[in-house]
């Protein structure tokens, strides 16, 4: 099996804590897997009363839309899957529809399997 990749990527909000490199190291470390963290901020954003961050996404790429990416990767299906795993346990699952998008197919199958554990995304 060839390595696998899982992008996973949570819009403003809905991860249910934030979402820490420091953390994911430690996560990565202890399922033999590498997590990296990229924020993305999307210029067309803006705040509305209460915080709330909504964005104009109509005609941008799902690349180009202020999110939190993180990306998994892991050599055995086994440091894959239980680093995956950890990861839905502490955040909660990706937004769906683009929340795997950039995955490898084989990491895509996999992810959405311990999604769907949850009762789905």
């Amino acid at each position: 099996m060839s390595e696998l990749i899982a992008k996973m990527r949570w819009f403003p909000d809905d991860a249910l804590i934030p979402i820490r490199s420091d953390d994911l190291d430690r996560i990565g470390r202890k399922h033999g897997a590498v997590l990296a963290l990229e924020e993305v901020e999307n210029m067309d954003s803006r705040l509305l009363p209460g915080g709330i961050q909504v964005e104009e996404t109509h005609g941008i790429p799902v690349e180009a839309a202020t999110q939190s990416i993180v990306t998994v990767e892991a050599k055995d299906e086994r440091s894959f899957r239980s680093c995956v795993r950890e990861v839905i346990d502490t955040y909660r699952g990706p937004v769906p529809i683009w929340g795997l998008y950039g995955s490898t197919p084989e990491a895509e199958v996999i992810a959405s399997e311990l999604l769907d554990q949850n009762d789905g995304w």
